[in-house]
């Protein structure tokens, strides 16, 4: 038992310092654009030499995108921090539900599964807006946890959106078929999925969706937005054979694409407290997809409307130069034909964090 604890360990310790190899050069070089943009010598008096070059050409990046930016919201209702540092601790944790409804081949089937919760805890720093950072997965180390997640996330104040990258293997549950309850046990369900989300923000000058969930800015009055939005996903999920007992294996695959709008909205509390809700519905304009167990292979079916939501909380609290807060991102979608195949996926993700400019 000792043994298994320290192998536990010496994971938990390699995975850590590989992360700080891979964040500290970068450190080191946001470190020196810093000290280069506040001090009176010139950019290439930065002592490294092979960071000179580097270190330029950040800074005139950032400098080309400041000017761009420049004058481009109004400062009544957003301002920009005057801090270029910030560092933020976070904890993610995140969940997947799959439910499906139909009747297949004279077998009526109704099922419900989650997959396990995902929890993160890593670190970021920030300059001018230009970070890096870690996230470190303890069950993901410790073998308890195989489902992989990949999140690639921006924020502007006019367009943004999410990428996910999701392979679920952790789904567990109960199915209910032709009226007998049957337990789904973990490993016999799996699904991989693709998603792209994007909005765009029509009052972008005065609504920052960035103060709620990356605080790269600050919301001074309370403010809304219509929100244009697209969707992309392509998914496909595995039934394993026995799943239920005296059945076959299947395969499901398909990708669609949506469009639609919603409306989004930042409360500010007095000076202090910034709270966000926004929802973006859309219908699937474009949906197709093959179903396959044993020797049948049959058209996916699908029914208009299918639809999708891509929903935003947020709730920021900031003390001087320092703030805590919790965001939360939902993704659905309810795809099919309940007379056939209905399939409802909720993926969704929350974060809690601290963080500080200095």
């Amino acid at each position: 038992m000792a043994s298994g604890h320290g192998i536990k360990l010496k994971k938990y310790v390699s995975a850590l310092a590989s992360a700080v190899r891979t964040v500290m050069p970068l450190l080191a070089l946001l470190t020196a654009a810093n000290a280069s943009a506040q001090s009176d010598t010139p950019a290439d008096s930065v002592p490294t030499p092979w960071t000179r070059k580097v270190v330029k050409e950040i800074n005139a990046v950032l400098d080309t995108r400041d000017r761009m930016r420049k004058l481009k919201y109004d400062t009544a209702y957003m301002a920009k921090p005057p801090q270029r540092w910030t560092v933020k601790l976070r904890a993610n944790i995140s969940g997947n539900a799959l439910n499906t409804h139909g009747t297949i081949d004279d077998i009526n089937l109704r099922s419900r599964l989650r997959a396990d919760m995902k929890i993160t805890i890593g670190a970021s720093v920030s300059y001018r807006g230009l970070s890096v950072g870690f996230a470190l997965n303890p069950a993901k180390l410790s073998g308890r946890n195989k489902d992989l997640e990949l999140n690639l996330n921006v924020y502007g104040n006019r367009v943004g959106g999410d990428v996910m990258m999701v392979a679920t293997k952790t789904y567990k549950g109960t199915a209910l078929v032709n009226g007998t309850d049957y337990d789904i046990a973990a490993g016999a369900v799996s699904m991989k999925m693709l998603t792209a989300t994007g909005y765009y923000a029509f009052n972008h000058r005065r609504f920052s969706i960035p103060a709620a969930f990356t605080q790269s800015q600050v919301q001074r009055r309370s403010c809304g937005s219509w929100l244009a939005g697209l969707s992309f996903m392509a998914a496909g999920i595995t039934t394993a054979a026995g799943a239920v007992p005296g059945t076959e294996g299947s395969n499901l695959w398909f990708v669609s694409a949506a469009l639609g709008g919603g409306y989004g909205y930042n409360f500010v509390i007095g000076s202090q407290w910034l709270i966000h809700l926004s929802a973006v519905p859309q219908l699937m304009i474009i949906t197709h997809g093959k179903f396959k167990a044993g020797d049948t292979s049959l058209q996916a079916p699908f029914r208009f409307p299918s639809l999708t939501n891509v929903g935003r909380i947020a709730v920021v609290r900031h003390f001087g130069n320092r703030f805590i807060g919790l965001s939360s991102v939902i993704n659905m979608f309810y795809i099919g034909d309940r007379d056939q195949l209905l399939i409802e996926n909720v993926k969704w993700r929350a974060r809690l964090f601290y963080g500080f400019r200095f």
